[in-house]
């Protein structure tokens, strides 16, 4: 089977650490301590390796890939992490609507369609959202919109990160609705969920 991600790390005095991920598939990565963690979703998300590191996605090591390789390699790849913050002077859909114009694709017609039916999947009034800044909006708002903004550029795989830190019980029954969601878009596309392995006592 193919494998979608390939990620190492050997640093002195931090736990060693090794993923595969296989392509097409739904993923769960329990990563030992959340340095650990936010070392691996940055590489994943800038395409770029710490000294120590070793990354391949979807094919494609990351090490010495030209800046327009990596732009590339990075618009089939969507993050989703608290650390991936939306813009804060920008309305809803300025910060959904921004990475396709910056880009050239998909139409700002296509960008409105994704967004409409995803937003209307888990709230009722998703017009009223995307007038809002990211500071009026709650914990699973600001996720919510960020995924949407993921859907948006259609990335073959997938990373969420932290999906259910900080929400309620409510909350985190829908947010489990994303993987349904991003499988029904992307049959063949690569989901991987990532959190800290929890310590038992």
């Amino acid at each position: 089977m193919s494998t979608a991600l390939r990620y190492s790390r050997r640093q002195p005095g931090a736990p060693e650490l090794a993923l595969a991920v296989p392509q097409g598939a739904v993923n769960r990565a329990h990563l030992p301590d959340p340095q650990s963690r936010a070392h691996f979703i940055a590489a994943v998300a800038k395409a770029r390796c710490d000294d120590g590191e070793e990354l391949e996605l979807l094919g494609e090591p990351v090490a010495g890939l030209s800046h327009a390789a990596r732009t590339r390699l990075l618009r089939r790849v969507g993050v989703l992490s608290p650390t991936v913050t939306l813009i804060t002077n920008l309305n809803v859909w300025e910060n959904i609507s921004l990475p396709a114009a910056y880009h050239g694709s998909p139409s700002p017609e296509r960008v409105a369609q994704i967004t409409q039916e995803v937003l209307a999947a888990f709230v009722e009034e998703p017009l009223a959202l995307l007038a809002r800044l990211p500071d009026q909006l709650g914990a699973m708002q600001r996720r919510l919109v960020a995924f949407a903004r993921m859907l948006v550029t259609s990335p073959e795989l997938a990373v969420i990160d932290g999906l259910e830190e900080g929400l309620s019980r409510e909350e985190c029954a829908c947010v489990a609705r994303f993987e349904a969601e991003y499988r029904a878009r992307h049959p063949s596309g690569t989901l991987l969920f990532v959190d800290t392995k929890e310590e038992h006592p």
